[in-house]
């Protein structure tokens, strides 16, 4: 069985990486699952984006309003997972 799609949050510690609209989220979802036959996990997840555990995932959303600024160790997770073929979806 495949693992299900994870709609996975970046969370940063500069700006404000939680302030987006609820609705994008569980509107991505429900259409993935309405209209493809992929598993879906039904809850986001929210990785930091300086922690190893951003690898585990192909996708991931990046969100906020304010100027972002990524620590070296937030830049550094970035670049790699980009790199490795990570998507995304800003």
């Amino acid at each position: 069985m495949p693992t299900p799609f994870t709609f996975v949050r970046l969370s940063y510690h500069s700006g404000d990486w939680d302030a987006v609209d609820e609705r994008m989220p569980a509107n991505l979802l429900h259409s993935l699952v309405q209209y493809t036959t992929v598993p879906v996990e039904t809850k986001e997840k929210v990785v930091a984006l300086d922690s190893p555990e951003l690898f585990n995932y192909p996708f991931c959303y990046l969100s906020g309003h304010r100027l972002v600024q990524f620590s070296a160790a937030e830049k550094k997770n970035f670049t790699q997972y980009v790199r490795n073929g990570g998507f995304v979806f800003v």
